[in-house]
């Protein structure tokens, strides 16, 4: 059953054998492998439940219900645009269907820093066989590849760079082209169509608009979670939610998690909660082409470009450049300029190609709690992290240059246009600074870095935090580093892995 917590009696409590907080790809998985194993199971989630039907396909909206504040989560600085989602189903409401496995040798490094006994090379293909069977992988084929990104391929075959094709988890695609503001058509094979009927169907039940606060724990062991119900339009508390559990399984994203861990006063001797952030910063370009691009249209990611990405070399680059895509209203706000110069730009919008450079990061972000319910995020990239940044800058003129572009925008606060011909070398030694220019990322991960060592980590690569009983974490914030690919699928994998191990 899936229930509204601000549509019932308050205060509301509750008991269950296993509360797992937050329902995203990690916390779904969790659930349904625990409920699945017969464990009595209750997921709660902060945001909505929402069908296909609800997905209306309208930015102004589908982002308040979709996304962290309504899409607006930054650093505390203001410096670094941090997107998340939220809903039952978590990001993989929003999320554009990217499968990628972590590459071998960042896993062979965290093998040989961190342990993860539990988890060997083996463990880890099990899991990505089984979910990629679950979740109906497969390359997309050619043919629904758009413009937008045919011509990224059309640049890296004229450059000589190496990229291909990509693989999504869909199935019944109609090429809407809406993915990012919801599947009105259901064709995501997520975490809401394929895991949560098979939690439901073991008897797990979902409390929706229901914002876990803190873990309680009592003599080294957690004893449950104190929640608010949330109003889904306001947004605002409504009544309190107290719930019993045996167990307890944190899915709350890697900034949720770790918040809730040091609201929470776990003890974590390793100082690592918090504090270990990884976000996958990323910076565009836009190119204005002759013909109409159209990107809104088809799939928005079925091509990349990995020329700059050698996670395999100890000091190879670590760039991962692919087609971006914004709705009319996102696009406004990305692109720089006032008035007239904004309104022109605008009217460019079906002829303009976008690109992303996505970097593989080294930088240690913050999390820390604030207030009773929110949140902070301190992240800036180091000096390192940045020449990687504008190494992707430089990649993504040259790639749209070599594709066609007439012209290349560089949105810093005083927009740079480049011609055909210009120097871009520049791009490539280019500060990037505070202010200057747009960092986005949309890949939190790394906050709660799991290993074997209770002295040196917070959690097991069980899932099991060392230092407080009956408590797990099932999410991204387990990855001991960041992992320069898209996230989804070993989120997955990391929920069904701790699902199964505190089921035992």
């Amino acid at each position: 059953m899936i229930f509204d917590a601000s549509t019932r009696a308050l205060p509301l409590k509750l008991s269950t054998d296993l509360v797992v907080v937050g329902s995203g790809a990690g916390g779904m998985a969790a659930a349904m492998a625990a409920a699945e194993a017969g464990v009595r199971t209750l997921v709660v989630e902060g945001g909505e439940y929402l069908t296909s039907k609800d997905m209306s396909q309208r930015e102004e909206q589908m982002f308040p219900k979709l996304l962290q504040d309504g899409g607006s989560q930054t650093s505390a600085d203001r410096a670094v645009k941090i997107h998340q989602g939220r809903g039952v189903g978590g990001s993989t409401l929003h999320n554009l269907n990217l499968i990628k496995r972590i590459p071998d040798a960042i896993r062979a490094e965290w093998t040989h820093t961190r342990g993860l006994s539990h988890l060997p090379a083996s463990r880890w293909t099990a899991l990505y066989d089984e979910l990629e069977q679950l979740l109906r992988v497969s390359a997309v084929p050619r043919e629904q590849w758009n413009r937008h990104n045919q011509l990224l391929e059309k640049a890296c075959s004229e450059l000589g760079w190496k990229g291909g094709g990509l693989s999504h988890n869909r199935s019944g695609c109609l090429n809407s082209g809406f993915c990012e503001v919801g599947c009105r058509y259901n064709a995501k094979n997520n975490a809401f169509k394929v895991l949560l009927p098979r939690l439901l169907a073991a008897g797990g039940e979902v409390l929706s608009n229901c914002l876990a606060v803190r873990v309680v724990h009592e003599g080294g062991a957690a004893r449950g979670v104190e929640a608010v119900a949330i109003d889904p339009v306001t947004r605002q508390v409504v009544g309190e939610v107290e719930i019993t559990a045996k167990r307890v399984c944190l899915s709350a994203s890697a900034t949720g998690t770790a918040a809730l861990l040091l609201r929470s006063d776990v003890r974590d001797p390793s100082g690592e909660t918090g504090n270990t952030l990884r976000i996958h910063p990323a910076v565009i370009a836009a190119g204005d082409f002759e013909e109409p691009v159209k990107a809104w249209e088809g799939i928005p990611q079925t091509y990349e470009c990995t020329e700059f990405l050698e996670l395999d070399k100890p000091d190879g680059h670590r760039v991962w450049v692919l087609p971006a895509f914004a709705h009319p209203m996102g696009t406004a706000t990305m692109i720089p300029g006032h008035g007239a110069t904004h309104r022109a730009l605008m009217e460019r919008y079906a002829h303009l190609g976008v690109l992303t450079a996505m970097i593989h990061d080294l930088t240690p972000g913050k999390v820390r709690p604030k207030g009773k319910l929110g949140l902070s995020i301190e992240y800036w990239p180091d000096e390192a992290d940045r020449a990687e940044l504008s190494l992707g800058l430089w990649a993504s003129a040259k790639a749209l240059f070599a594709a066609g572009a007439k012209r290349v925008l560089i949105p810093l606060r005083a927009p740079r246009v480049l011609e055909p011909g210009d120097d871009l070398e520049w791009l490539k030694t280019m500060p990037i600074e505070k202010g200057e220019l747009d960092v986005v990322a949309v890949h939190p991960m790394s906050s709660v870095p799991m290993g074997d060592d209770p002295q040196r980590a917070p959690v097991g690569s069980d899932g099991k935090h060392h230092h407080l009983q009956n408590l797990w974490v099932a999410d991204g914030s387990l990855f001991p580093s960041s992992i320069g690919v898209p996230p989804q699928l070993s989120i997955y994998a990391m929920g069904l892995h701790v699902g199964r191990s505190l089921a035992n």
